[in-house]
């Protein structure tokens, strides 16, 4: 008997190449094991546990699309927001790629639709998020499985919480009714019934100023076109007049409100809604103040309703070319994550083409060019981004490397520090930089400079995590100004600290931190330098996208 057993395991080990026959491990108990790790607390070990599946089942949604939702919560636990950033892109990534393998997985679109709803929403995950959601409830409706229906009252628990985040209150009654509905006596539809009666109740909070009533700070010719108004409600030519006037004295806000409600009165009116457009521009025009720092989605709301009521000013209007080419140039002068990219290269190249006059057809056609040098830094980033050690990134860094500047000595005065760089690399939008100085201790002594959008943001900020963990923001205003793109940059620092008092003799150090985006690629140098004694400079050289710092001292 057991020298039958040998013979078998022998001829096992024969056929098999020599060694024993281990069963490979199923995706269905990878997704078990992986659920239980998350369960228990250990988010990082289900995701290098799925990490192996989808190596192991690469054709698996189910293995990508859990991937991608643990890879994503793992963003909310990351030690800083440039990786909180990596890990948030890493996992659409993988939830598209469940997608692309199985268009009718449910979870996939479940979990990419709760990722997209989730994060900040300059990422513009928000639409494609909502229309995930109501893609997995129509898949999860179409097998009533016990769990499908639960699948589907986490859809439509999410697409409430999506649509109370865009303001869409009829979107949200609506999917907590079809809780109630789909799921009664569960804890979901008690919950969902309790917004629901929150809801009723704030509908009866005291309603919004009414825009096209008189106001203290209107101008005289604004008065006078609402008095009229108050006089001929019918007349809603007058609610349009209302608008263009508060647009063209500067009043952007009031204008919005007053257009906003032209276009409820008078849907479908192409200048109605290009005037909208105008107006939201305006306000986006204004520069960065507090607002941004209290909502940091408060800028790209403003640019996702530029492109709404352009949209709907084309579709009024498709033959119009001067809306077909403000739609385009807008869209490739706005952020990328609007979406629009091949939406405004078509509109630009429709007006091209078409016989306007020449003066609307080259202004397409420097839109166009300006369009396609984006396409080739998304390229390009690319390169530097997935294959930063090779020859073709090697001629990235080369051909954006700008040529060194010179600097008047004679113009700054005893005692500073020098402070010159270069900032190498170039994407589709200007990166975020910080210049700041520490004491030999790490103590934050000065900011120097810092880009826009960061300096304006301050805790809010997720570009800069060097910068913002040691200065607090101190003394920060006086130095934000606009964001500097790829070049060579000097700043001098005048020895005093955030408050102006002069800094004691010792070593300090200069740093400059970089973050750029979409490609999320960073780098923060330092050079360190001796104050008092005698003139000094500091060289290095190092990476690629702060290739060159140099700090010198002059007495």
């Amino acid at each position: 008997m057991h020298m039958r057993i040998s013979i078998c395991i022998v001829i096992c080990l024969v056929l098999c190449g020599g060694s024993p026959v281990v069963a490979a491990k199923g995706a269905e108990t990878y997704l078990t094991d992986a659920k239980a790790l998350a369960d228990g607390g250990d988010l990082a070990g289900a995701v290098a546990l799925l990490e192996e599946a989808v190596a192991e089942h690469p054709q698996s949604s189910d293995a990508f699309a859990l991937l991608g939702l643990y890879t994503g919560m793992s963003a909310g636990h990351a030690g800083d927001m440039m990786e909180a950033g990596r890990l948030s892109m890493r996992s659409f990534e993988l939830l598209d790629t469940a997608v692309k393998l199985d268009p009718e997985n449910p979870d996939a679109y479940l979990y990419r639709g709760i990722m997209g709803i989730n994060v900040p929403e300059f990422m513009g995950k928000m639409e494609g998020g909502m229309q995930d959601l109501m893609r997995a409830a129509t898949l999860y409706f179409s097998s009533p499985t016990r769990a499908s229906s639960e699948g589907m009252v986490t859809a439509l628990s999410m697409l409430a919480q999506g649509a109370a985040k865009t303001g869409d209150i009829e979107g949200q009654r609506e999917a907590l009714l079809q809780i109630v509905t789909i799921a009664p006596g569960s804890e979901a539809a008690e919950n969902a019934q309790l917004r629901l009666d929150e809801l009723a109740g704030a509908e009866g909070a005291p309603p919004r100023p009414d825009p096209l009533a008189p106001a203290d700070d209107d101008s005289e010719a604004v008065l006078a076109l609402k008095e009229a108004y108050a006089k001929d409600p019918s007349d809603t030519a007058l609610v349009l007049a209302i608008g263009q006037a508060c647009y063209d004295e500067g009043s952007f806000a009031k204008a919005r409100e007053v257009l906003r409600e032209y276009v409820r009165m008078r849907p479908g009116e192409a200048g109605a809604y290009r005037l909208l457009a105008l107006t939201v521009g305006g306000l986006a025009s204004e520069g960065y103040d507090a607002q941004i720092h209290e909502d940091t989605n408060y800028r790209s709301g403003l640019a996702f309703e530029v492109m709404r009521w352009l949209d709907k000013a084309v579709e009024a209007a498709p033959e119009d070319l001067e809306l077909r080419m403000m739609r385009g140039m807008v869209g490739v002068q706005m952020p990328f994550f609007l979406g629009k990219r091949e939406q405004s290269e078509a509109d630009l190249e429709m007006v091209a083409q078409s016989g306007a006059p020449d003066s609307l057809k080259s202004q397409a056609l420097f839109y166009l060019g300006l369009a396609k040098e984006q396409e080739a830094m998304r390229y390009w980033g690319t390169v530097a981004k997935q294959y930063p050690k090779t020859d073709a990134a090697r001629l990235v860094f080369d051909a954006e490397r700008p040529p060194v500047a010179r600097f008047d000595e004679s113009s700054v005065q005893r005692p500073y520090v020098k402070i010159d760089f270069v900032l190498g690399f170039k994407d589709e939008l200007a990166p975020q930089t910080a210049v700041w100085i520490e004491d030999d201790k790490e103590n934050y002594i000065a900011t120097v400079y810092v880009s826009g959008f960061a300096g304006f943001v301050k805790e809010r900020q997720v570009t800069l995590p060097l910068w913002a963990a040691i200065s607090k923001f101190e003394g920060v205003d006086g130095v934000t100004s606009a964001s500097i793109d790829v070049g060579h940059y000097i700043y001098t620092w005048d020895c005093t600290d955030y408050t102006g008092k002069k800094v004691p003799k010792g070593i300090y150090t200069v740093r400059v931190e970089t973050s750029h985006w979409p490609s999320n690629l960073y780098q923060n140098v330092a050079a360190q330098i001796e104050i008092g004694k005698k003139d000094g400079s500091t060289l290095v050289e190092e990476g690629d996208f702060i290739p060159f710092l140099e700090v010198t001292y002059r007495k």
